[in-house]
């Protein structure tokens, strides 16, 4: 069977017909993680038996894996049996083995799912991709003949603002897609820390409510980078006291200072691109594909590009690589080089602001 996709697996769900194996994977791992347990409640129930229940994770005795494999339901439909990031390397040849003539030979009453809820399956991505003959590439090849195969590929951030509507919706909360893409823009576009937040945003402002603007400013964790992208627009725009204080919470909640300028550095690049993309006529949007941006780095990095001149961003992208260079090769304070780096970028934004 193809690979099928989320919503494709859904009608599976609802539906209640299902087959003797499923291999759940892909780079939106907070959903293969809710598919495998929706997946596990319905077949073996909310509370599962011992005796039709069965999990392996990583490394595992073959002989108890393949016993559980052929067991006979007791009180139930189906006898589960699930792997959790299965990793060959765990085994040697004739184990590898035993557990594909395993897979491959399952009872009609048995459901067994293959999941890779933490772990990139091998072969998963473009950079781990095993040879067409590896054992990895065996199993999805067998689950594909002999099952169903779900992959779950990056969201688009319009996929995520709709998801955390409707997340919000289902906990009878409002939250408008205006403000999904605010949450979006301060957290990234990772699920289980946007899950985590939302969640957070829900129980304070109540079943019946609506989530405010105000809400999210005081109670959600911003990543880095949006931190990042309000301190490189308070230098462009030459607000002093506001980029030192931005910088100051962000050593005081110990960000990792080299973290912070290789954020700084790519702010500031990829506000170069686009002042030079507006320069030469091309549309910015062009950015997008060519860079893979979200529409909020697009978006900042256009607003600042209207704020400053090509030779300043020259400028302050040489000291951004200066100062990294410093911190990386000198016992001089962290603290010390990333203000001074501040209070240079400050005076170049200044100096050709008056030219």
């Amino acid at each position: 069977m193809p690979t099928i996709t989320e919503s494709d697996f859904k009608k599976i769900l609802s539906r209640g017909d299902f087959g003797t194996l499923y291999y759940l994977c892909g780079e939106e791992k907070m959903l293969v993680s809710h598919y495998t347990d929706l997946l596990i409640e319905k077949t073996a129930g909310k509370e599962p038996g011992d005796f039709n229940f069965h999990v392996f994770t990583d490394a595992f005795s073959v002989d108890e894996f393949e016993a559980a494999a052929q067991m006979v339901p007791f009180t139930s439909d189906y006898n589960v049996v699930v792997v959790k990031d299965l990793d060959f390397s765990n085994f040697s040849s004739d184990e590898s083995s035993k557990i594909l003539d395993t897979v491959s030979h399952l009872a009609g009453d048995t459901v067994m799912i293959l999941t890779f809820p933490t772990k990139t399956a091998k072969g998963d991505d473009k950079d781990s991709k095993p040879a067409a003959n590896s054992k990895d590439a065996k199993l999805k090849t067998l689950a594909s003949k002999k099952g169903t195969i779900i992959e779950f590929k990056k969201l688009t951030p319009s996929n995520v603002k709709t998801k955390l509507v409707s997340w919000a919706s289902k906990r009878g909360v409002v939250l408008t897609p205006q403000l999904a893409e605010l949450l979006i823009e301060y957290c990234g576009t990772d699920l289980n820390k946007l899950r985590t937040e939302l969640e957070k945003l829900c129980s304070y402002t109540g079943e019946g409510g609506e989530i405010k603007k105000d809400d999210i400013d005081a109670l959600v964790t911003r990543d880095l980078e949006s931190r990042i992208f309000d301190l490189s627009n308070a230098v462009i725009n030459r607000r002093g006291a506001e980029a030192f204080k931005v910088l100051d919470r962000l050593l005081y909640n110990r960000e990792d200072e080299l973290r912070i300028i290789s954020v700084l550095a790519s702010s500031y690049v990829n506000i170069y691109r686009a002042r030079i993309a507006i320069k030469s006529g091309a549309r910015t949007t062009e950015l997008k594909k060519w860079f893979k941006y979200s529409d909020a780095q697009l978006r900042y990095a256009e607003r600042d590009s209207r704020n400053t001149t090509t030779a300043a961003l020259r400028k302050s992208i040489n000291a951004i690589a200066e100062t990294d260079m410093a911190l990386k090769s000198t016992r001089a304070s962290k603290r010390l080089l990333l203000e001074l780096l501040v209070e240079k970028l400050l005076i170049i934004a200044s100096e050709e602001r008056r030219r």
